[in-house]
């Protein structure tokens, strides 16, 4: 699932992109599935309503079928990731889903952010 995949450079020349990669570890394909289902309808909400998001990608694995990665792209940490991603009701549910399967042992998180590096 792609959002917006077609953008890669920040809005503004001064301030890199604020980049994220989460990794996500299932236990079986029942929750890898159950993660694609409630993921989907976040990625819709993105691509309609966050401009300032510029890639929003969901990944599978493929040598692993439980291993999935997102990368997030965000012109502006501050006003698209914590401003208008992070704090939208969409996420919210979403993050409630996906804190529940922690939860459950049903899924591992990992990830690290990132800076844009101009050269």
């Amino acid at each position: 699932m792609s959002v917006n995949a077609a953008k890669v450079s920040s809005s503004s020349p001064s301030a890199p992109a604020f980049n994220l990669l989460v990794q996500l570890t299932f236990v079986d394909e029942a929750a890898a599935g159950m993660f694609v289902s409630s993921f989907a309808p976040l990625a819709k909400y993105v691509a309609e309503n966050e401009s300032n998001t510029l890639m929003y990608q969901l990944m599978k694995s493929d040598k692993n079928p439980l291993l999935y990665n997102i990368i997030e792209r965000y012109a502006d940490k501050d006003r698209d990731y914590l401003g208008t991603h992070k704090s939208s009701e969409e996420f919210q549910s979403f993050r409630a889903i996906l804190g529940d399967m922690q939860t459950l042992s049903k899924v591992t998180i990992s990830g690290e952010s990132y800076l844009d590096v101009e050269i």
